[in-house]
């Protein structure tokens, strides 16, 4: 089947529809370039937590479909020092934190939206920072994002790209707040059926306002999660450093739904955020978070090569690669 590329109206707004053999997803760039929506079309099941309306995701951004988060989660009192160079950004006054960034609930622009003779579908959206107050108020540099969006049969990769035209460095950090429906069928399926496959040897000790103390921890569910853990029982907030020696990637299974999601993620990712509402389980979602660098990393005491602190050089280009596959059981 050739890919198919539909524009639409998604709760008032413009949105792209993109069908493949396999798979349908909704792209909202007003939204954050977020994918709002993607469904296994041979039996219908809903991959991705969608909203009821426009108000419901205004309400919970961060729980809908794959938000972009950039930076990744949370700096403390919404500043850090880079260089030399002090940068500052919104903070919520109930934590005391900046959290998710700024491109979340940025208007992003549609660049292209095509399919090819291959069978895949290309949707691209674009942000500029100094046309954006927004990002360009937190990171006063000249630069380009792109965020595009490759549907294949089975899969679809995120494809970010990050183009300085500044001539000072500047830090940088993404993360994904994917949004899955758990059990994939929905309530009426059985979450005792869902594992998650993940490796990870060490989690970050945080203290109790989920920032990171600077201390790398022997990950105590390091086995489980190799083997396939069980997600009838577990609560999480937590983050967790990719291993080293082995594939950045996570598996969510569900046997009731008969379905598998392999999430991958390139060596740019170094870190997992795991959340399913600790201490509410029963929400009917769960998030694999993969992020560049782990939270509050301007402002971690510990070396730049485990936190993800990174640097975009003047005149330099950043990309950043993951990928959704599903697959039937």
């Amino acid at each position: 089947m050739t890919a198919a590329i539909e524009h639409i109206s998604y709760f008032g707004e413009p949105a792209v529809k993109v069908t493949t053999e396999k798979l349908e997803g909704i792209v909202v760039p007003g939204w954050g370039s977020n994918l709002i929506s993607l469904t296994w079309r041979p039996t219908g099941t809903a991959l991705l937590r969608s909203p009821a309306s426009a108000e419901a995701y205004h309400a919970r951004t961060t729980l809908h479909g794959i938000p972009v988060l950039f930076p990744p989660s949370r700096i403390e009192g919404g500043a850090f020092t880079f260089r030399g160079r002090e940068y500052r950004f919104p903070v919520d006054p109930a934590r005391g934190y900046h959290i998710h960034g700024v491109l979340m609930r940025t208007a992003w622009k549609l660049s292209a939206a095509e399919t090819s003779d291959d069978g895949t579908a290309w949707v691209e959206t674009t942000v500029v920072s100094e046309e954006t107050p927004a990002v360009y108020e937190a990171l006063p540099h000249r630069f380009t994002v792109r965020h595009g969006f490759r549907f294949a049969a089975d899969s679809v990769e995120l494809r970010f790209t990050l183009e300085s035209r500044d001539e000072a460095a500047m830090p940088w950090g993404l993360g994904y707040h994917t949004t899955f429906v758990l059990p994939l069928g929905g309530p009426e399926g059985d979450l005792s059926k869902c594992t998650l496959r993940l490796r990870a040897d060490k989690t970050w000790e945080l203290n109790d306002r989920l920032l990171p103390t600077g201390a790398l921890l022997d990950n105590p569910l390091r086995d489980a999660l190799a083997a396939g853990l069980p997600l009838d029982r577990v609560e999480f907030d937590d983050c967790f450093q990719a291993s080293p020696d082995a594939p950045v990637e996570a598996t969510l299974e569900d046997r009731g739904a008969g379905l598998s999601i392999r999430y991958e993620a390139d060596q740019t990712f170094t870190q997992w955020v795991l959340y399913n509402g600790k201490g509410k389980p029963d929400r009917g979602f769960f998030c694999p978070e993969p992020l560049t660098w782990v939270p509050n990393a301007p402002n971690v005491d510990a070396p730049a090569a485990l936190t993800g602190l990174q640097a975009l050089e003047p005149g330099a280009t950043a990309e950043a690669v993951t990928r959704l596959t599903i697959a039937a059981l």
